[in-house]
């Protein structure tokens, strides 16, 4: 009875912890849509029309022709596929709900809350909206921020899970939060539709299960599933299907066939729909012509780690003990292949980013090219709190958590900004645009989660 009412316990604060992480995400004003303009658009396209061109856009386009390509008279998005996609199971319902009860719904205070525009727009009209007139079903940057709010709750419910095989309850709440509102998690992935967030929630799959296959090695070829997605939603996670891959095959030979089969699952498909819109496999989006074309490539090796205004140990000080996490593994040997292969995929992935022209990710927050990385960072962070709890002297345990304490502060309050400050945006576009004068990186004296302060 006892270890019952134990286990309720601990299940109502992981539900109120999530709960928090959800309101708190969608209640940050901040809506930042960029290069995810058109990831709502094209889920409705798919829910409503059975495909992922935009045509029935033709006003919107004709206002906002961006990251668009025309192929044979039909209008898509230039980015993938994979964010709309697993969209459709959170906005279908609100489609469905919003065409057969648009009364009952204007007038609802829960739809004035999540919804506001809905509210406004009805009153400044005072006409009842249908779906296609009613700014939510694409238009609406509260819609991309409440799915996309979903899915960054749904990875900090992984990220518990994956803190639980190492941590006891209450340290792994507190690094469930330090992923929720000290990483770009909050300020970037949250914001709005950006590839990101289902990003960090499929290699958060893909490390979990990766993590359970210990014990359980038939669990490994469902990696499968959740690492093919990431890569129809994100080119660039084409370095941890690698990697897992060349693990798999080594590790779990015997799962190795089935893991592949998983994967066709999800490539076949992808390959089909590519070849029927862009008759070759992949989109041009995927093609790798720009890797190593950039004459920034050492400035941004150091740019994506240092810059003021984009550097990863400067908006989120708090993985440099993840660093720390992964010399300790290596240095007490009790390193694995996994841990090898996820300190591979991030070198990898830094040096991807840093060789893209604009490795500065154009008008963004900080370090938003890194984000897809922060799961494995939040895994090594977790290695490391494994030992600082074994500390002996309690002179030296209690100067690490002090240090600790200060850098994820540090970090909550640049993330704090970027979700809930629209001067740090701004930043980006004066004095002048950061994308003609990249050299704004560098200044010390303007930094961007210091604008308006």
């Amino acid at each position: 009875m006892a270890q019952f009412k134990t286990k309720s316990y601990r299940f109502l604060i992981l539900i109120s912890c999530l709960l928090i992480i959800f309101i708190v995400y969608l209640f940050s004003p901040v809506n930042n849509l960029g290069d995810s303009r058109w990831a709502a658009h094209t889920t409705v396209s798919i829910i409503k029309e059975h495909n992922t061109n935009l045509n029935e856009y033709s006003g919107e386009i004709a206002r906002a022709n961006y990251a668009l390509e025309n192929i044979n008279e039909n209008y898509y998005t230039i980015f993938p596929i994979g964010t709309s996609l697993i969209s459709v199971p959170i906005i279908a319902p609100l489609i469905y709900s919003l065409d057969n009860n648009i009364n009952l719904l204007v007038k609802s205070d829960l739809v004035a809350i999540i919804f506001p525009s809905i509210k406004k727009h009805y009153e400044a009209h005072n006409e009842i909206i249908n779906s296609e007139q009613l700014g939510i079903l694409a238009f609406n940057a509260e819609l991309q921020i409440f799915t996309a709010s979903i899915f960054v709750t749904i990875t900090a419910l992984f990220i518990y899970l994956i803190s639980k095989l190492f941590l006891n309850n209450q340290l792994s709440i507190g690094v469930t939060l330090i992923f929720a509102f000290c990483t770009s998690s909050w300020s970037t992935a949250s914001r709005a539709l950006w590839q990101h967030g289902p990003s960090m929630l499929m290699l958060s799959i893909c490390l979990y299960l990766l993590l359970l296959a210990r014990n359980k090695p038939w669990l490994v070829q469902f990696v499968g599933l959740s690492l093919a997605f990431s890569y129809v939603i994100r080119p660039t996670n084409s370095l941890s299907i690698l990697v897992f891959s060349a693990f798999i095959l080594i590790k779990y030979r015997k799962y190795f066939i089935p893991f592949v089969a998983w994967v066709l699952t999800i490539g076949i498909p992808f390959i089909f729909y590519n070849w029927s819109i862009y008759g070759q496999i992949l989109s041009p989006y995927y093609l790798p012509s720009r890797l190593g074309s950039s004459h920034y490539f050492w400035e941004a090796l150091a740019g994506n780690l240092i810059s003021p205004s984009r550097g990863l140990f400067v908006f989120t000080p708090i993985f440099l003990f993840s660093i720390g996490g992964m010399a300790w593994l290596v240095k007490s040997k009790q390193a694995r292949l996994l841990d090898y292969c996820l300190v591979v995929i991030i070198v990898l992935h830094w040096l991807s980013i840093s060789s893209f022209p604009h490795w500065w990710a154009g008008h963004s927050f900080g370090p938003r090219f890194f984000s897809d990385m922060v799961p494995y960072f939040i895994y090594f962070l977790v290695r490391l709190l494994q030992v600082i709890n074994t500390i002996g002297s309690h002179v030296k345990r209690n100067f690490i958590v002090s240090i600790l304490v200060l850098f994820t502060v540090v970090s909550f309050f640049i993330h704090y900004r970027g979700a809930n400050h629209y001067p740090v945006h701004n930043w980006n576009a004066t004095p002048a645009n950061v994308d003609e004068f990249p050299e704004r990186l560098w200044d010390w004296q303007d930094i961007q989660f210091m604008r308006g302060l």
